[in-house]
């Protein structure tokens, strides 16, 4: 199968979409009242950018965007979205279940459990896991045939004990293409930094693995747990409802 790096029999590709970059730490460009913002799903093209500042929560007026804090978000269907204008909220998603699993538990899931990737050197699969560390709530992989599960933080593949494994039909999530942070729509949030800033569910190739990991907004990078390291990836498929 040919097309974004991601294509494999095991794993069909989804359709990809290219998100122009925001910068979610810096001022957002708005469009005029009335006019629709380009370069979305629907909306129209012709449309040049106008420059607008986009306030974010817990921002006050004249304040640089470095100094601005995220408030303090659980990770719900329902946290805002950062990189986007207006920080727009995300509608429910009632059909997405995080379920508290260990390494010799989670098996009793595998009819539900999203299944991200597969190692590269035997092809077994690697599902979308959640685990708590140093005050962050970390998307990370299971490699369940292995019995391991690990989670991207501080440069380092941790490996984690106790996580909670993500569960949705298969039919109501897609992995769309992004880059540099910027967020979807309707990317599913998967946990959140110590400050409140929300993480999301990404995926990307690395030695002929595909491994599902954290997408970090404000850094603009997805990273990855792989051979005891932290990987960073700029390009990557990012977790959306369908």
């Amino acid at each position: 199968m040919s097309g974004y790096p991601y294509g494999n029999p095991q794993f069909p590709q989804q359709p990809n979409q290219i998100y122009p970059p925001i910068d979610p730490m810096q001022p957002s460009y708005v469009p005029p009242p009335g006019q629709a913002m380009p370069g979305y799903p629907g909306q129209n093209m012709q449309y040049p950018y106008q420059p607008g500042f986009a306030m974010y929560p817990g921002q006050q007026p004249g304040m640089p965007p470095s100094a601005m804090s995220y408030p303090n978000i659980a990770p719900t269907p329902t946290a805002p979205l950062y990189g986007f204008p207006n920080n727009t909220p995300q509608q429910p998603m009632q059909f997405v279940q995080w379920i508290p699993a260990t390494t010799q538990s989670a098996h009793s899931l595998s009819d539900r459990a999203v299944v991200a990737g597969y190692e590269g050197y035997d092809q077994s699969p690697l599902w979308v896991i959640r685990a708590r560390l140093e005050g962050d709530l970390i998307p990370g992989k299971l490699a369940i045939k292995h019995h391991a599960a690990y989670v991207p933080w501080d440069g380092r593949e941790n490996a984690v004990p106790n996580f909670e494994v993500l569960c949705a039909p298969a039919d109501r999530v897609r992995w769309i293409e992004s880059r540099d942070g910027v967020i979807p729509p309707n990317a599913i949030p998967a946990g959140n930094t110590a400050s409140g800033e929300p993480l999301y569910v990404g995926r990307a190739r690395e030695q002929g693995s595909l491994t599902p990991g954290k997408v970090h907004p404000s850094h603009k990078t997805m990273y990855l747990s792989f051979g005891g390291k932290e990987i960073g990836h700029r390009v990557y498929e990012i977790l959306c409802s369908a």
